[in-house]
């Protein structure tokens, strides 16, 4: 126990040099957990708090964490290909304050995301199954209309649109830059009826210039507390 509990530890304390795609949302102004002057004041420490060290020891980490590869191996049956986790950290070479650890990554044309999550009852009013790509019960449905393609609409709207809280829209929009991807899934198991929903979302560029130029401002904030924060190019 020790050692995992290290491990997570070693973990957090390396995200805190850059931006990921749980930040995206807190970088956007559309989680309703933290704020962006939190994840600043978070990312400008050296050591974790111990608060910060809590979270691996939460009952929903703790779950998610331990059925994430029950999640990608159903996902991978379900979707007939293989979902496999990369066990690295990425850093954009473009944008270096952003970095990114992947769920789920799978290949047909190129290489595609797979956001894995567990779905509490309490979290589960934050989605509409009824609008999932993917049903254990059904199969699979209809790709959704790209309602990612609109400036117009606010990240709520999008993310609800698809049936999804608006931090894994964010998330999901991060991990798509990050590989390029026109599109990207969403695979959740839901505590409630314990069958795996998957869903589609198409890539959203309004959003992903957005992670950029804004995660480019809070890093400079970040940077203003702890000038050893500085990455190269910057």
């Amino acid at each position: 126990i020790d050692e995992v509990l290290k491990n997570n530890e070693d973990f957090a304390l390396a995200r805190k040099n850059g931006l990921g795609g749980s930040d995206s949302s807190i970088i956007l102004g559309v989680n309703p957990y933290t704020t962006r002057q939190q994840l600043i004041q978070e990312k400008a420490r050296d050591q974790l708090t111990e608060e910060e060290k809590a979270v691996g020891e939460k009952v929903a980490v703790r779950k998610g964490r331990d059925l994430e590869p029950l999640i990608i191996e159903k996902a991978s049956k379900f979707l007939g290909t293989d979902v496999f986790k990369p066990s690295d950290m990425y850093r954009f070479t473009d944008y270096p304050w952003l970095t990114m650890n992947f769920d789920g990554v799978f290949k047909t044309d190129q290489y595609y995301p797979c956001e894995i999550k567990v779905v509490t009852v309490y979290g589960q009013k934050h989605y509409d199954f009824n609008k999932a790509y993917f049903d254990e019960v059904e199969g699979l449905r209809a790709i959704p209309p790209n309602y990612a393609d609109s400036e117009i609409n606010t990240i709520e709207t999008k993310a609800m649109q698809y049936g999804i809280p608006p931090y894994y829209y964010t998330q999901l929009q991060d991990q798509m830059m990050a590989l390029k991807a026109p599109y990207g899934l969403l695979a959740v198991l839901s505590d409630s009826d314990w069958r795996v929903h998957i869903f589609f979302v198409h890539r959203d560029p309004y959003v992903q210039s957005r992670l950029i130029t804004e995660g480019w401002k809070v890093w400079e904030e970040v940077v203003k507390l702890n000038p050893n924060r500085k990455l190269p190019g910057m």
